[in-house]
């Protein structure tokens, strides 16, 4: 089996969730956890959009292009930090990345949600990926470190901008990104080179807050995409579903 590394990318604000939860329920089975904790900039929950949560999200992009020539020849899991795991999942990514380059957690359906939900992603440490992040990821993220002000500026000035600064998700007029996610999304469903790559979503076993959880599946994690505004209330939220499924798989024993 392929050595597993964990990537892990958190501000100030995630750090007692990381301490408290996340940290505690990670299984031990992982080759090794690599961690970028960022100091200089922090968003709280549900400031999508917001420069800071931006600026995190292209160094997160930028932590990962750089943990894939690190681990080059492995296999590299991203996960989000309001997770919470329930049981050993690293053979079954691992058997998933033997026929693709990336997994990707799924979104629910929606008429403008992305496919590939980068919250649980797992992907190849192979040179495909690593060019992948190169020509297209990174220079679309880009756009990322630039503020609100600084977009308008160019926008009325009528400056000239690069053509990836720019995208058409869901058939929509092209536009400035939003995050990491729509970053990811547009440089696989766009490029030529996202297009070559072999690609593929988790089960529903790697949750979302949309799914029930009263069902009988054997559910690896899940992840908090929803529900919580502060740091607090979204830690509340991930001990309560630990606590409900924890109790649910003991009285199945």
């Amino acid at each position: 089996m392929k050595p597993l590394h964990v990537c892990v990318v958190m501000s100030d604000s995630y750090f007692p969730i990381y301490e408290k939860i996340f940290k505690r329920t990670l299984p031990e089975e992982f080759d090794s956890v690599n961690i970028l904790h960022i100091r200089d900039y922090n968003s709280s929950p549900g400031l999508v959009g917001e420069h800071n949560f931006k600026v995190i999200n292209y160094k997160k992009l930028e932590f990962i292009a750089k943990q894939m020539l690190m681990h080059e020849g492995d296999n590299l899991l991203v996960l989000d930090i309001d997770i919470v795991c329930f049981r050993n999942f690293k053979f079954e990514i691992n058997n998933l990345l033997e026929k693709n380059d990336m997994v990707f957690q799924s979104n629910p359906p929606g008429p403008k949600t992305l496919p590939y939900g980068i919250g649980v992603w797992g992907l190849q440490c192979n040179k495909k990926n690593i060019m992948f992040f190169g020509h297209e990821v990174l220079p679309r993220a880009s756009v990322l470190l630039h503020t609100e002000k600084e977009l308008n500026d160019l926008y009325y000035n009528k400056t000239v901008v690069p053509s990836y600064y720019m995208h058409r998700l869901n058939g929509e007029p092209a536009e400035h990104y939003a995050g990491d996610q729509c970053v990811v999304n547009a440089a696989i469903l766009e490029s030529d080179l996202g297009k070559e790559l072999n690609v593929s979503l988790l089960p529903d076993t790697y949750a979302l807050s949309e799914i029930d959880f009263n069902s009988s599946k054997n559910y690896a994690l899940y992840h908090a995409t929803s529900g919580g505004n502060t740091a607090i209330e979204k830690a509340q939220i991930l001990v309560n579903i630990y606590e409900k499924i924890m109790n649910k798989t003991e009285h199945n024993k």
